[in-house]
């Protein structure tokens, strides 16, 4: 082999595997990548946006259909975001319903082939809006 071909290929080498010292020879290095420290400004606590004006004026109908057009409050953002959707709380009274979108609503309507919330009004499931860390406002 020529030198030329000897530098070029080790060249190559050198520039896939290390790095190049004076004297020709390569030594191969390790190469990490610490990920960086994330901060989130406290104005980023909150991950979703409070409920649209379609979400609350189908709270506020769900409302009166469940409790029978008695005066009722909900919780002024959600309390629950997850795989399972996005859940509002609802009581009259003592009664109390918890509402689950599958999905956030943006449109000015819920269609009916596109309505697919729950309502639940079990004990357990309504377990976190009976807390009392929950904040109310009327529908």
């Amino acid at each position: 082999m020529k030198p030329a071909a000897v530098i070029g290929t080790s060249m190559l080498v050198s520039a896939l595997s290390g790095c190049v010292y004076a004297n020709g020879f390569y030594e191969t290095f390790d190469t990490r990548v610490e990920p960086a420290a994330m901060v989130t400004p406290a104005s980023a606590a909150r991950a979703e946006p409070p409920p649209s004006a379609t979400e609350i004026r189908y709270v506020h109908d769900t409302a009166r259909v469940v409790f029978r057009r008695r005066p009722a409050e909900r919780t002024p953002d959600f309390v629950a975001q997850g795989p399972d959707g996005y859940a509002i709380c609802l009581r009259s009274g003592r009664d109390y319903a918890l509402l689950v979108f599958a999905r956030r609503v943006f449109e000015d309507a819920i269609s009916q082939a596109a309505d697919d919330a729950r309502i639940l009004r079990s004990s357990a499931d309504t377990a976190v809006c009976r807390s009392g860390s929950q904040r109310w406002i009327a529908t």
